[in-house]
């Protein structure tokens, strides 16, 4: 019986890891552009980001992203740098590498209520 109970818990394990492939474990893409908020403030704080075109626009400043790795991203703001990490496709976080407390998720915003905003031409990236 011992035999029949690892091959079946083998089969588990190879089902499982086959169902998180769609599940964006192994997501090769580059997620689709969105709005992101941060529902922790009231209201919400929103932001854009276009990955394939590697921009942000956040506080109606538009920024432009240089890409570390597939998923992590640096930006300027106000002369302190920050972070962008694609935690999921629909969840992305920026922390402040230049000063130490600014760390915060932001939630894809459902399409139906998204908006693409326009960023202002002053790009803060720019010195």
């Amino acid at each position: 019986m011992k035999p029949f109970l690892s091959k079946l818990h083998l089969l588990g394990v190879v089902f499982s890891f086959l169902t998180s492939i769609g599940c964006g474990l192994f997501y090769k893409g580059v997620p689709k552009p969105g709005e992101f908020c941060y529902v922790l403030s009231k209201p919400p704080e929103c932001l854009f980001v276009n990955f394939e075109e590697k921009k942000l626009i956040w506080e109606n400043v538009e920024y432009s992203l240089e890409e570390k790795l597939r998923m992590d991203y640096f930006f300027h703001k106000n002369e302190d740098l920050y972070e962008l990490t694609v935690a999921t496709v629909n969840r992305v976080e920026i922390k402040n590498l230049s000063r130490s407390g600014f760390n915060q998720f932001y939630m894809r915003k459902k399409e139906k209520f998204a908006d693409i905003p326009k960023g202002s031409s002053n790009d803060e990236t720019k010195h």
